[in-house]
């Protein structure tokens, strides 16, 4: 057994606002339109340049066990907010910081009605965004874009073109291209909403993805418990050379198997955990099939492990398989297939009998229609080039996530007009009868709200004298009224189109508190004792 190091109460609260400290003051430079760009050493040496908040975040290793834990768990915190709405990592892990920072353990009363009063809190944020949001429409998607890419208005252009010739709920990928030039390609294609199921059988470790050329598809609904049950297919696999997909369920002795071949066998295998349950994934399944020209394996419909051969394997031209979801490059061998099957969906959709099936009917169909739209991104250097990309990945998520769920007042805005809200509630409300702990509680959920307005300020250099009167100012005005970092103006921020994705702003505020509350309880921390 490893010795251990234990650190306690006070001791263990002073390092713990330490390292979410110094996670903070590494990313938050990269927040907003004067957002300034941080570089990175890698493990061989060479700088990458980055205004990537999570890409700084996950760079960062600290000497101090305790201060290296508390980073690291907001950090992981942080990277919730990107993989449910594809941006807001920095905003999440500089409201945590200011959750934290508020925080003084040792004039809390009740350290979990405190906790309370600031969960609560935070639901009042959420039921107030989602009210304030409006829906998207062409303009507001290329502002989005634009402002997500660190207002690259070419790079919104581009992501903006790719989501109209795709619709919503197509796939938009990104891709280096093969010169300085960047541009838009569209190809046949669909998408799982699940990805790897280990981070071990990645082929990208710089971005956490297995990419495979002209891979193999093997589907299967039943779960796979040992290699030895589907060995024609690796066995085929190995004598071709060829990567392969595997959508399925699996047992950790087969994922083990996996990892073990890709480390050293004549294939590399990536696992995929089917998306959804009960019928709506076979359907799933048999839609993927359909665009793969593969067949589902299912003991359900009498297929036999004993007697599985390669006539269950289809292609792909191209699969990418991130964290989160995989994007699959295809072009379906029966295309009259695909247009009976999505015709058979339409007219489904307009059945009453259907209505509570919509979500799932709309899900098939955008799988089977949409495409995949391909932004190759251009650049002159390899730095430049890493910088750019980690930039439009941001803004295609944020875009995403923006015609979802629509917009608000974008530059930290809403969330400080949302804050005066709060207090007008509270004073209007019973709340005075409640404890003083929980009553902090939402004194600081308050308070935190200003955090990315105020880091905005800061990048774009504003003095801490201009502070105050800047945030009096929009909290005097409309719910529309923001500041303009790049003109130093008061504006409509509806009408300059500086907006932020409301699911991207909720999910900021959601993960922040959680992660906060969670080192605010804590009152011990246990770490490996270094040599």
């Amino acid at each position: 057994m490893i010795e251990k190091n234990l650190t306690f109460t006070d001791d263990a609260w002073v390092k713990i606002k330490n390292g979410v400290q110094q996670l903070n003051r590494a990313v938050a430079c990269t927040l907003g339109p004067n957002g300034k760009t941080v570089i990175l050493e890698d493990a061989q040496g060479r700088p990458h340049v980055t205004k990537d908040g999570i890409t700084v975040a996950e760079s960062l290793l600290f000497a101090d066990p305790v201060e290296n834990l508390a980073m690291s768990t907001v950090r992981q915190a942080s990277k919730k907010t990107a993989l449910r709405a594809g941006d807001g990592t920095t905003s999440s892990i500089v409201v945590s910081n200011a959750i934290i920072a508020l925080t003084q353990r040792s004039r809390i009363g009740n350290v979990h009605i405190y906790k309370k009063g600031i969960h609560d809190a935070k639901d009042y944020v959420v039921e107030l965004l989602k009210k304030t949001s409006k829906k998207l429409n062409k303009k507001d998607l290329l502002a989005v874009a634009s402002i997500s890419a660190n207002n690259d208005e070419n790079i919104g252009k581009l992501i903006a073109e790719s989501y109209d010739k795709v619709g919503k709920d197509g796939v938009v990928a990104v891709e280096q291209s093969y010169n300085e030039d960047s541009y838009v390609t569209i190809k046949e294609g669909t998408k799982i909403d699940r990805g790897w199921a280990t981070h071990h059988l990645v082929t990208d470790l710089n971005k956490r993805e297995f990419v495979a050329q002209s891979p193999f598809i093997f589907i299967c609904s039943t779960e796979i418990q040992s290699a030895q049950q589907i060995l024609p297919i690796l066995q085929y696999c190995a004598e071709n050379t060829k990567q392969i997909i595997i959508v399925a369920d699996t047992s950790e002795e087969f994922l083990a198997t996996m990892i073990l071949n890709n480390n050293r066998g004549k294939f590399k295998a990536c696992v995929i955990k089917p998306a959804g349950i009960g019928y709506k994934r076979d359907e799933l399944l048999e839609d993927l099939a359909l665009m793969t020209g593969s067949k589902v394996f299912s003991e359900a419909q009498g297929n036999d492990f004993g007697q599985i051969d390669t006539s269950y394997l289809g292609m792909a031209d191209k699969v990418v398989v991130s964290e989160g979801e995989t994007v699959l490059f295809t072009t379906p061998k029966d295309q009259k297939k695909v247009k009976k099957l999505q015709k058979h969906i339409e007219d489904k959709l307009t059945d009453e009998k259907e209505a509570d099936n919509e979500w799932h009917l709309r899900d098939r169909l955008s799988k089977l229609t949409g495409g995949v739209a391909t932004v190759h991104v251009g650049a002159s250097t390899e730095i430049e080039m890493k910088e750019k990309m980690d930039r439009v990945d941001d803004a295609i998520s944020a875009t995403r996530a923006a015609m979802k769920m629509g917009v608000v007042p974008g530059g930290g805005s809403t969330l400080i007009h949302i804050a005066k809200d709060m207090r007008m509630h509270l004073q209007d409300s019973k709340h005075h009868e409640m404890e003083s702990s929980y009553l902090d509680g939402w004194d600081v959920m308050i308070k935190a709200l200003a955090a990315p307005l105020t880091t905005i300020l800061f990048n774009a250099g504003i003095s801490d004298k201009k502070f105050s009167e800047v945030t009096k100012s929009i909290m005097g005005d409309t719910y529309q009224a923001g500041y303009n970092a790049l003109t130093g103006e008061l504006v409509d921020m509806y009408k300059e189109k500086i907006l932020d994705p409301t699911a991207v702003t909720i999910n900021v505020v959601e993960n922040a508190v959680s992660v906060a509350c969670e080192l605010i309880t804590t009152d011990c921390v246990v770490t490996n004792v270094r040599a």
